[in-house]
């Protein structure tokens, strides 16, 4: 303790005269001499003390020994005061041994102090008080060499160079060799006082960088121990009292699977909170400095990370919605042709294999008859049996609506066609339950072979397209051909122009009288006829292909205008002939066709007598309550219904009770055996005696031969209609003429 106080008392503060500070100095200075000079002043008092012959020198010893006390005690407040009083102690001290004392060791010091003087100045003032000093020694120098130049001007004593030379060396050398060394001294310290500064300034400058870098900053040791963290980085580790200079990476970072333990040594590291895991950190080294250390910069990813997640589950969601069929899950079109082709191409070229389409038929009607939530329920269901049914190999999608695609590799007994149909039949299920109930299912296949009939598939599905629009409800499956492929393209064309051709209301009626057992015309049935470029189009085609373009209602609507149009006439001519129109239940499931029909019956309420409705049996659309509830809203406002082809068919013998019929038209095919085949005999003979039992009239149709219309009189059918008693005729032969024909009609009154 007593060491460090002497180090702070003679050096007073070191930093200050580190820094050059002038006063600091000169104050240690001062204090050095004058404890010193205290402590040979304090021996030599205590000598004369004890000496009997030096009590005269006691009280002047004692005097001077106070007075160094004083100003030992006066320098540390005022120290340039005590430096001045020094300084004339000293001179005056010397001056007087100098002058009043003859001891030669007295005026030896007196001298060296004197020549000191310049030197001690230095040391407590600046240098030209030490200059002043310099010339105030001039005089005492003069008195002690005074004796040997007034002597012998030519007779210089050796003495006299010592003592110049004494001079000189205490008197200027060493003041002047001191105030050089204080003087560089001083520079030295000046420009060490730039650097400091310069140094201060980078340091401020990296502090305020380090600090201001815009990112969570870290400075770390090799072995993870962190040296400083910026404010942003506290923040992000969530301590900022923590003392983060006493830890290490590894008490606050958490590096992820693969990270290692030492992951701030690596280029990029991903890592999460210690005391919150939820929380994910990116950890960048940005540079090795020259001292090993680590600069590591952080990044909070949690929000960029929950962005990712949520981006890649877009991703699969969109991979999905352009991959899959979002009901099924099944691949959709582009999949499905992926997936095959991808096939296709790995097996050899010995492979084989069968493309067909599924369209579910009936699916509109189950649309409406049951909902849409259910109709989903049927398609999902159906997906899922056909899936477990088919083999591994086999490849499933959903192309769009009701129609599913199978690619199935076959093995040579399978590419005969009949073994084909079975095997597909096989795996389509014949009932689908929905909500505990049991649907009955019917297909239209459609079926194209590989290499054969295409070689991608792309072109297979095109070719099943095609065979796809020949399936009928008597032959569901429909193979690919290439008389096929020309056929549709022909009945595109033709759908083209009959598409104008109903727009145009270029289809014509012609009307074939229906007849009593007499001979008498007792009703007409209306036919539609189509004349594309001179030639007449069967109407079978040109019904179909307008059925497949959905333009059945707008056709039915052109030919009933012109039929009431034309009855309006007559009824106006009072000629009672009624005349039945054909309809194929596609246009009654039509809401705008039904209004028109409910219209026109409530502003002619005469036209339920003139204008019959032929329902053809051999539509889908007959099962569909739907269409059983119209017919019976049709019936009601006063519309005779008949009932036309019965027995080839959707309709049954439950339908007569389902459909308000009035009218049963036999089919042609159950007439033309007639009379020859006893077993087609006893059917029309059953069915017109039915028909009599629930009060309805009979027509036959398709009658060529007297036999034939002979015998069907004879077993009681109401009415006749075949080429035997007349072929159609356009309407205007009827309505030519201002209805001359029409007017020869025993019907007229």
């Amino acid at each position: 303790m007593f060491i460090v106080f002497l180090k702070k008392f003679f050096l007073t503060d070191s930093d200050l005269v580190a820094r050059g500070d002038e006063k600091a100095f000169q104050q240690s200075a001062l204090r050095i001499l004058l404890a010193l000079t205290l402590c040979i002043f304090a021996v030599s008092e205590i000598h004369y003390f004890f000496s009997p012959s030096g009590l005269a020198f006691l009280s002047i010893n004692t005097a001077y020994l106070c007075l160094l006390i004083g100003l030992l005690y006066l320098c540390n407040k005022h120290p340039q005061t005590t430096a001045v009083l020094f300084l004339l102690t000293l001179i005056t001290t010397s001056f007087l041994l100098l002058v009043l004392s003859n001891e030669f060791h007295a005026e030896k010091y007196a001298l060296i102090s004197l020549y000191s003087l310049p030197l001690i100045t230095r040391l407590l003032f600046n240098f030209k008080a030490s200059l002043a000093a310099m010339l105030v020694n001039l005089y005492p120098f003069y008195l002690i060499t005074s004796d040997n130049l007034y002597r012998d001007q030519m007779d210089i004593t050796p003495s006299f160079y010592f003592q110049l030379l004494t001079f000189v060396t205490l008197n200027i050398g060493l003041p002047l060799a001191v105030s050089r060394i204080i003087k560089t001294l001083e520079n030295n310290t000046a420009h060490m006082q730039q650097l400091y500064k310069k140094l201060n300034d980078n340091y401020a400058l990296y502090e305020e960088f380090f600090e201001h870098t815009g990112t969570p900053t870290l400075l770390c040791d090799q072995r993870g121990g962190i040296l400083k963290a910026n404010q942003l980085a506290r923040n992000l580790l969530g301590d900022e009292k923590y003392p983060f200079s006493e830890t290490r990476m590894i008490d606050w970072l958490s590096p992820l699977e693969g990270g290692g333990k030492l992951f701030w040594q690596s280029n990029t590291a991903e890592c999460t909170l210690k005391n919150q895991e939820n929380v994910h950190i990116s950890v960048r080294r940005a540079s090795l400095t020259q001292h090993g250390h680590y600069v590591l910069h952080l990044q909070n990813t949690t929000q960029l990370k929950a962005i990712q997640q949520e981006l890649e589950t877009s991703q699969q969601t969109n991979s999905r919605l352009a991959h899959f069929d979002l009901l099924t899950l099944l691949p959709n079109h582009r999949h499905f042709c992926r997936q095959v082709n991808e096939k296709i191409t790995a097996q050899d070229n010995h492979l084989t294999g069968a493309m067909f389409i599924i369209r579910i038929s009936q699916f509109k009607l189950l649309n409406k008859q049951y909902g849409k939530d259910n109709a989903n329920k049927v398609i999902l269901n159906f997906a899922k049996t056909l899936q477990a049914k088919l083999s591994n190999q086999a490849i499933v999608g959903r192309l769009r609506g009701v129609k599913f695609a199978c690619f199935v590799p076959l093995s040579q007994a399978y590419l005969i066609q009949k073994n084909l149909s079975t095997l597909i039949h096989s795996v389509l299920p014949s009932q689908i339950s929905v909500d505990g109930k049991r649907l009955n299912m019917d297909y239209q296949v459609g079926v194209a072979y590989y290499h054969t009939d295409g070689k991608t598939a792309e072109e297979l599905l095109e070719h099943c397209e095609m065979a796809l629009e020949y399936a009928t409800n008597t032959d569901r499956f429909s193979y690919y051909n290439h008389h096929l492929e020309n056929k549709l393209i022909e009945e595109h064309k033709l759908g083209l122009k009959l598409s104008t051709a109903i727009k145009n209301k270029q289809i014509s009626i012609w009307l074939q009288p229906q007849v009593k057992p007499n001979g008498q015309i007792c009703s007409f049935e209306a036919l539609a006829r189509w004349q594309n470029e001179g030639k007449f189009v069967p109407p079978t085609t040109f019904i179909k292909i307008a059925e497949t373009l959905g333009l059945l209602p707008l056709l039915a609507e052109n030919l009933v205008r012109e039929l009431v149009d034309t009855l309006s006439e007559w009824h106006e001519e009072h000629i009672r002939t009624p005349i039945a129109f054909n309809l194929a239940g596609q246009e009654l499931m039509n809401d705008a066709f039904f209004a028109l029909l409910m219209t026109l019956i409530a502003d002619n309420p005469w036209l339920g007598s003139m204008l019959e409705l032929e329902i053809t049996e051999t539509s889908p659309v007959m099962t569909h309550p739907l269409i059983h509830k119209r017919l019976r809203s049709l019936s009601q406002y006063g519309y005779s219904i008949a009932i036309d082809d019965f027995g080839t068919g959707q309709a049954s013998l439950g339908q007569l009770v389902d459909i308000p019929a009035n009218i049963l038209k036999i089919d042609r095919r159950f007439v033309s055996p007639l009379p020859g085949d006893q077993r087609h005999v006893d059917i029309v003979k059953s069915t017109i005696q039915l028909a009599d039992s629930l009060g309805m009239t009979v027509i036959a149709e398709g009658i060529e031969t007297k036999e034939q219309a002979n015998l069907l009189a004879a077993l009681g059918c109401h009415t006749l209609q075949g080429y035997y008693f007349a072929k159609p005729s356009p309407l205007s032969d009827w309505t030519s003429k201002d209805n001359a024909k029409a007017k020869e009609l025993r019907m007229v009154y």
